[in-house]
This record gives structure tokens, sequence and C-alpha cells, in this order.
């Protein structure tokens, strides 16, 4: 019985599955000095040590992450509502506030 069920299954898939149509291309005529124009070099994409992309805003910098109570971050947000800053930078604030208290380096701001 159970046959039957998936065999129905994948006809009316089958049946219901659209063909892939080819991608349609798009030529337009330019002339010379147009295309001159139009090449552009692109510039060198930045990749992390695994292969993927990497925004040059976070180039140099490291990610560290925890779980934590939802309290933190809603507190976290009405520091942030108060004072305008970024959670980044309340983060990196408080973490040199811990350094400070266990008497390691902290860390300068940019």
């Amino acid at each position: 019985m159970a046959a039957n069920n998936l065999k129905a299954l994948q006809q009316a898939l089958d049946s219901s599955a659209r063909p892939e149509r080819a991608p349609r291309s798009v030529t337009k005529k330019t002339k010379p000095e147009q295309e001159a124009q139009m090449v552009a070099t692109p510039e060198p994409v930045k990749e992390t040590p695994t292969g993927g992309y990497m925004a040059p805003s976070r180039e140099g910098k490291t990610n560290i992450t925890a779980y934590l109570s939802p309290d933190y971050k809603s507190s976290l947000r009405l520091i942030q509502a108060r004072t305008g800053k970024s959670l980044q930078t309340l983060i990196a604030e408080s973490l040199n506030d811990l350094f400070s208290k266990y008497d390691v380096p902290t860390v300068r701001h940019d």
C-alpha cells in the first residue's frame, strides 16, 4: 500500500515539474568607444582562510560568540538606546572593563 502511495506521489511530482528553461541572452549593440568604457576591472575579493568572502571592515578582526540569556541582549539594547553606541562598541567597552578588573591588558578602541 505504501509503495502505491509513493508511486502516485512521484507521478504527481513528475507531472507538475516544469522543464528548465535555457537562460536568455540579451545582446545590445554598442559602439567600440562605449565597450571600452563598459569594461570594468573587478576589485580583488577578500577571502577568509576557509575560502569565503570577508568584508573589508572585518579585516584583522575575529568573531567572538556566546549563548546567553535573552536578558543580556535586552539590557544591551537599553544601553544602546540611551547612548547611541553600536553593540560592537558596547561589548568591546564591557570586555575592557572585565580586562581591567582582572588586571590584564586592555584593547585600544579605534
